[in-house]
């Protein structure tokens, strides 16, 4: 089964999510980097406020006149991985495909080439129909939350702060945010998490390892697993979550640790 990452270059998800592969025994036949674009200012807004709701335009010009409050930096995973996408590409000898985009005619031609069977959402954006319908048995992605539920941006957090259920889900992509048939559901226990790092840290690492396990199982298959249908309306997308809701979730992971 030929298999490609959807990453780039400097993607630590990229090669963590080979490394999981590989350990299974499995090896990526192609890692495939989209070049990041620089978008127009529109653009950036309309993704801002996709990505962090309609008030996002009021915080960020409360932002810059200094009265809001600014999100502390994320703290490093101390299993981070030391290499990115291509360094992991360069050190195990895998083929790196470098693309301008994944939705040009030249792009789309240059994959259909490859002959790829499976496709891995490994930290590229958001994926178009056209590319979807490229891979034999479909594109793949490991998402941060219980999904149908669970859509959209800071889900672990949400789902942390809601006291919802808290784990991953693994999905077939379509041209929706989060809507692909749902083929497993991976459940994350609460005990010992004591802020916001291990929270994540709790739900990568159990996703990551499911991931590769499912995709150990097709290669030994040679055949996709049963997924089931989400119904929209069974969930709700979300939004990053604000700074100030994130203190919050702070304390109180740590009071109950």
């Amino acid at each position: 089964m030929r298999i490609a990452l959807l990453t780039h270059r400097h993607s630590r998800k990229g090669a963590v999510v080979a490394s999981a592969l590989a350990a299974r025994g499995i090896r990526p036949g192609l890692i495939v980097c989209e070049q990041p674009q620089v978008a127009p200012a529109t653009a950036r807004l309309r993704a801002l406020i996709l990505e962090r709701g309609p008030r996002a335009l009021t915080d960020k010009l409360l932002s810059r006149l200094g009265a809001s409050s600014r999100a502390e930096p994320p703290q490093a995973s101390a299993s981070a991985p030391l290499l990115d996408a291509a360094g992991w590409a360069e050190q195990h000898a895998t083929t790196l495909l470098d693309l301008p985009d994944l939705i040009s005619a030249a792009s789309l031609d240059r994959l259909r080439g490859e002959a790829i069977d499976l496709m891995i959402h490994s930290g590229a954006g958001i994926l178009r129909a056209p590319l979807l319908a490229i891979p034999r048995l479909g594109v793949l992605n490991a998402h941060m939350g219980v999904l149908p539920r669970y859509r959209g941006m800071n889900v672990a957090e949400w789902a942390a702060w809601e006291n919802g259920p808290l784990g991953a889900t693994l999905h077939w992509i379509d041209p929706g945010i989060d809507t692909g048939r749902i083929i497993r559901i991976v459940p994350v226990a609460r005990q010992g998490i004591g802020n916001i790092a291990a929270l994540r840290k709790a739900v990568d690492e159990a996703q990551t390892a499911a991931l590769a396990d499912l995709v150990a199982e097709m290669v030994a298959s040679d055949q996709s697993p049963s997924a089931e249908p989400q119904r929209r309306e069974d969930g709700r997308q979300y939004f990053t979550m604000h700074p100030q809701i994130a203190r919050l979730l702070e304390q109180r992971l740590a009071q109950s640790a």
